[in-house]
């Protein structure tokens, strides 16, 4: 398992790469995802909580819907 802090600390401290090179185009690439990633993750987690709630309140208290041969 990697250790994710040691890796940030690590990628703080390592030299830049030659401008223009695809390794800076891949860093840059790479720091925008992870933007995104955090960026996303809590309106993600809202949709869920709501999704969660909307479910709970129709789902538990609603009866069965029956059908002739129930009776």
């Amino acid at each position: 398992m990697m250790n994710t802090a040691r890796h940030t600390a690590e990628s703080l401290f390592r030299p830049a790469a030659p401008e223009g090179s695809n390794a800076d185009k891949l860093q840059k690439i790479r720091a925008r995802q992870i933007l995104r990633m955090r960026e996303r993750g809590p309106a993600e987690r809202q949709q869920r909580l709501e999704k969660r709630r909307t479910l709970s309140r129709g789902t538990l208290f609603v009866p069965k819907e029956r059908t002739d041969g129930d009776v």
